[in-house]
């Protein structure tokens, strides 16, 4: 009786191991059928060169901006250091520059079908560009008190601004427009929705959104259509 009880617990367990072995088959062709499909691989080639194009550019920029700011002091030891110019007029160049982008973006004459979705992508590749090389002045031990104070608020406003641009574009959507696009700068918004045409009706519904969420006066407030 007792070796039969034992026989069984031997052929139990080796079923559990063979079912285990089995499993563990599965999950390893399945994983290199994913990696192996056209999907996959062109997925993984686009992630590849954008991070290298951003890294890239964040490299150069951040070095031609740091660069143009820098002086040497010789501490008490005699001993050269490079210090970053607290006057310097990178992180004002940074966002000059992003918003130069956007607009270019903002104001393209992309085909309908493309337009919102690549307008949003190039938005967003901006600002995280932005915030990435905020986040290099912020960690860099040669950033003075000053700057790195100036591009931490810097990078706190830039995602304030990014949520509210989020939001007025939900709200502005609920109101029956099938696309919207928010671009907000410290002192105005741009608005472009999807509609062939735009009615008083239209301008007046987005205007009271923008005007609440935003605090702008309408005359800083431009709403246009794309079709």
């Amino acid at each position: 009786m007792f070796k039969i009880k034992r026989r069984n617990v031997f052929v139990f367990s080796l079923v559990l191991v063979l079912c285990f072995i089995g499993y563990l088959n599965y999950a390893v062709n399945k994983y290199a059928s994913l990696e192996t499909s056209s999907d996959f691989q062109e997925y993984e080639e686009n992630k590849l060169a954008q991070n290298f194009i951003s890294s890239e550019n964040s490299e150069d920029l951040l070095s031609e901006e740091t660069n143009s700011n820098e002086y040497i002091e010789t501490n008490e030891e005699g001993k050269s250091i490079s210090v970053v110019d607290s006057k310097g007029n990178q992180i004002e160049d940074m966002v000059t520059k992003t918003s130069k982008n956007i607009n270019t973006t903002i104001n393209s004459n992309a085909k309908k079908t493309n337009y919102f979705i690549e307008s949003r992508l190039n938005m967003n590749i901006e600002r995280e560009k932005m915030i990435s090389l905020l986040n290099e002045m912020i960690n860099n031990d040669r950033t003075d008190a000053a700057n790195r104070k100036a591009a931490s608020d810097e990078k706190m406003k830039l995602i304030d601004v990014m949520s509210k641009e989020k939001i007025v574009e939900n709200l502005v959507k609920a109101k029956g427009f099938e696309e919207a696009l928010v671009f907000i700068t410290d002192h105005s918004a741009n608005i472009i929705v999807e509609k062939e045409k735009l009615n008083d009706a239209d301008v007046a519904k987005i205007l009271d959104i923008v005007i609440r969420e935003t605090k702008f006066s309408p005359e800083n407030i431009k709403i246009s259509n794309k079709y």
